[in-house]
């Protein structure tokens, strides 16, 4: 039972990074400037030079949705039978370090942005 749940918690994981990736050029955009740029996506693409967020990341690049969703996963696994809210609290500021070091700072969302300014107040 334990790998048939490992399994479906894997496929999950390798499904929403996969949907990630293959929206990660279109994330913000119209469906009209989707269509004039892209037509109909149905593979990995680089995002357009001038995208608002994404611009610079290769094809099949994720995003802060699945680095979150992962970074997640694993503080429930640190953190056993009871969520450890500091060690998220903690691991989420670590992450905006990287984040920002990488210099994709840019690629966080509005929300995950406010979320951190609340903590860091």
């Amino acid at each position: 039972m334990a790998g048939d749940a490992i399994d479906r918690a894997m496929g999950a994981l390798i499904g929403g990074a996969l949907g990630d990736a293959l929206g990660m050029p279109t994330q913000l955009l119209s469906p009209g400037r989707i269509a004039e740029l892209y037509g109909h996506v149905e593979d990995f693409v680089a995002p357009a030079a001038d995208h608002p967020v994404s611009k610079g990341l290769p094809a099949g690049a994720i995003t802060d949705d699945t680095e979150q969703a992962l970074l997640l996963g694993h503080i429930l696994v640190e953190s056993g039978e009871r969520f450890d809210h500091a060690r998220w609290v903690n691991a989420l500021l670590g992450w905006e370090r990287d984040v920002k070091a990488r210099g994709s700072y840019d690629l966080l969302g509005p929300s995950t942005k406010r979320a951190i300014d609340a903590i860091n107040s």
